[in-house]
């Protein structure tokens, strides 16, 4: 799983500053260290040379006071004659011990200085001895002085400790502010995912906002901006194509009809008729998706209009019914008509007519035209608050979950389900929703593949006083009509 760029910059960031401080803490430490040894060794060389120049003038005399002198608290001397014999010895650490090996010495007998580290006393310390020859009364002889390093290496372990104590809170408040700093960085650029995320094909005349400055931000935005420029321009144009094209085809469309419906009123040939009636269901089938795109293209301008007056929803349900009677019949459908209102209430909103029955052909139709032979197809009216709608179920092969959030998208299909065969053009619904939404509305689809589905529209109802005066006048129609 790759992580988020914020996690990523925080780790990569967290990662070198590891790397550095390790690096830089590992050479802080050598260098204390070897600049503590060279120190030491300093010291032993300058306090054997006047240890060397009394042991040259007086020999074993005053010895161990001199050294007691010139030597550090915890040092150590010895003198040994060519052979190794120790002559002489101060110091505590070297009481039990002897300072130099049979190799070192033999190399100070030859003339050589040496500068080693040995381990003394009882707790075996460690101390950085020089080793050097003196000439005494005409016999090679070595003196060895020894500095304890102990102290060294105990300040080195305090330093390490302190570096392992402190390096981890130190990464973990570089950690922080690591990703804090990341955090503003890519503030900007979340701002501009947001923005564009919520620029839809109904909104291509936004526009990112441009940061201040001329840094690579700014760059993206301005080209984001530019290409949103040119989709707005293509997309225009498109639906501008779109547009005359359905207003040149309704008229030549209109006309077959008219040729096709006077034609069919003459005598003529079974299969001649036959045919005419086939061209003019492929003339209807035409009509309807050019009124389709029509729609979608006024609804893309922002020109959808909206000839609004009270409407009781179940009357106009019952009327896309009868249109569509014969379509189910076809199919041997059973095709039911329910309400589901409170009491009193009609089921009145305020909408468009044309367009309410646009909508329910294309919901009704679609119902119909995908529900095997033999189904049921079931349209409810209902009223719930401030919303007046209805909902039109199937027992048809129902939608894969994946493909709910899309049905209402132009053009889309359910494979086995929106075939081409069976005439569908992928508008019906994507036209549903765009009226519904001019009236304020909203539609969406309840499925369970295999079991059918529920397509529901909701529309605001109209005010209580429309809401009684058109109940009022409805009843009076139906007592008419029974008169």
């Amino acid at each position: 799983m790759r992580l988020p760029i914020r996690v990523q910059l925080t780790v990569w960031y967290l990662a070198v500053l590891t790397a550095i401080i390790a690096m830089l803490g590992a050479f802080i430490v050598v260098r204390f260290r070897a600049d503590m040894r060279a120190g030491i060794d300093r010291d032993a060389r300058h306090t054997w040379r006047p240890l060397a120049r009394q042991y040259a003038a007086g020999g074993l005399q005053d010895f161990a006071s001199y050294s007691g002198t010139v030597l550090p608290r915890d040092g150590a001397d010895q003198v040994f004659d060519s052979g190794g014999r120790l002559l002489a010895s101060w110091g505590e650490a070297a009481t039990h011990s002897v300072i130099v090996t049979p190799e070192v010495r033999a190399e100070a007998i030859a003339g050589r200085m040496r500068v080693v580290t040995v381990a003394l006393g009882a707790e075996r310390e460690q101390y950085r001895a020089f080793v050097g020859p003196i000439d005494r009364l005409g016999e090679r002889q070595v003196l060895a002085v020894a500095e304890p390093f102990q102290p060294v290496e105990d300040s080195v372990e305090r330093v390490l400790t302190l570096l392992l104590f402190t390096v981890p809170v130190a990464l973990t408040a570089a950690a922080a502010g690591g990703w804090w700093l990341a955090r503003k960085a890519l503030r900007p650029v979340e701002r501009m995912r947001s923005k564009a995320e919520h620029i839809g094909i109904d909104r291509l005349g936004e526009r990112i906002a441009v940061p201040r400055g001329s840094d690579e931000l700014s760059h993206l935005a301005t080209t984001l901006n530019a290409m949103l420029n040119r989709l707005e321009q293509g997309v225009t144009e498109k639906q501008r194509l779109v547009a005359d094209a359905s207003h040149e085809l309704r008229t030549p469309l209109a006309v077959m009809r008219a040729e096709l419906d006077v034609s069919l009123l003459g005598d003529m040939a079974p299969t001649a008729r036959t045919v005419l009636e086939s061209v003019r269901e492929e003339v209807d089938r035409m009509s309807r998706t050019v009124n389709n795109l029509l729609t979608l293209a006024q609804a893309d301008e922002g020109q959808l209009q909206l000839l609004t007056a009270p409407l009781v929803l179940r009357d106009r349900v019952r009327a896309a019914i009868r249109a569509l009677a014969p379509a189910a019949a076809a199919k041997g459908l059973e095709v039911e008509e329910f309400a589901v209102l409170p009491a009193g209430e009609p089921g009145v909103v305020e909408a468009d007519a044309q367009r309410v029955d646009q909508l329910l052909a294309n919901l009704v139709g679609n119902a119909v035209a995908y529900t095997p032979p033999g189904g049921t197809v079931s349209v409810v009216t209902w009223q719930r608050g401030e919303e007046a709608g209805l909902t039109v179920c199937d027992t048809g092969p129902g939608i894969p979950p994946d493909a709910l959030d899309r049905v209402f998208d132009r053009f889309f299909r359910v494979d086995g389900a929106r075939r081409r065969a069976s005439g569908g053009s992928g508008l019906g619904l994507a036209i549903c929703r765009e009226i519904a939404v001019a009236h304020g509305g909203r539609v969406w689809v309840e499925s369970d593949p295999g079991g059918g589905s529920a397509f529901s529209v909701a529309l605001p109802v109209a005010a209580p006083t429309v809401r009684a005066g058109l109940l009022k006048a409805h009843d009076d129609e139906v007592t008419l009509r029974e008169i």
